[in-house]
């Protein structure tokens, strides 16, 4: 009787185990999920910076976003010009390079999109809206840094190392934040399931 007891209790024991972590696995899944997809997507972002494909396609996209910020700048009266990635005038000049683009941030936002757990389709607005939005705050970010190294040029270093990048993840996280609660329409319920209270982070 007594080794039949201590079967029994084994297999109670083992029973309640398997009934936890699988508690626990189906409460803890869509994070698991999401932490995964995220740090894939996030590894696929650096490993194709890496590639001279990305130097060439990056530099391109820094030409233009050269030309855009000195058409800004010469409609405030600046009278600057572009050559390549430089914006320069006879009082000041800015040169473009890795790292003065919405590259990273933008990714970082598509990354946690795509990566929660909604249908594509409701995904669509909030990358497209997040994507337009992040673009047009780096020409901000370029004419302001114009500005500042223009007129307070002992502050240039700061803002563009320190403020500007801090601003850009605060950014990229707000808007991942409002496209959940807000963009995702009816699928706030998946963001609960991943432990995330309509009330906040």
């Amino acid at each position: 009787m007594s080794r039949q007891t201590t079967k029994n209790r084994q297999k109670r024991q083992e029973h309640s185990f398997k009934t936890a972590w699988r508690s626990w696995y189906a409460s803890k899944s869509p994070v698991l999920l999401f932490v995964l997809k995220f740090g894939i997507l996030l590894a696929l972002f650096y490993g194709l910076s890496a590639t001279p494909w990305f130097d060439r396609m990056l530099y391109s996209y820094l030409e233009a976003n050269a030309w855009l910020s000195n058409t800004i700048l010469n409609s405030f009266g600046q009278h600057t010009h572009v050559s390549e990635v430089t914006i320069e005038s006879p009082q000041f000049a800015i040169v473009l390079r890795r790292g003065c683009d919405a590259v990273e941030a933008t990714w970082l936002f598509c990354a946690a999109v795509l990566s929660f757990r909604a249908p594509f389709m409701r995904k669509l607005p909030g990358l497209t809206a997040g994507i337009v939005v992040l673009q047009a705050l780096n020409l901000v970010r370029i004419v302001t840094l114009y500005w500042i190294g223009l007129h307070v040029p002992d502050f240039f270093d700061s803002a563009h190392t320190e403020l500007w990048p801090a601003a850009f993840i605060i950014v990229a996280i707000v808007l991942f934040i409002c496209w959940m609660k807000g963009g995702n329409g009816g699928n706030v319920s998946a963001g609960r399931r991943m432990g995330v209270s309509a009330g906040g982070e």
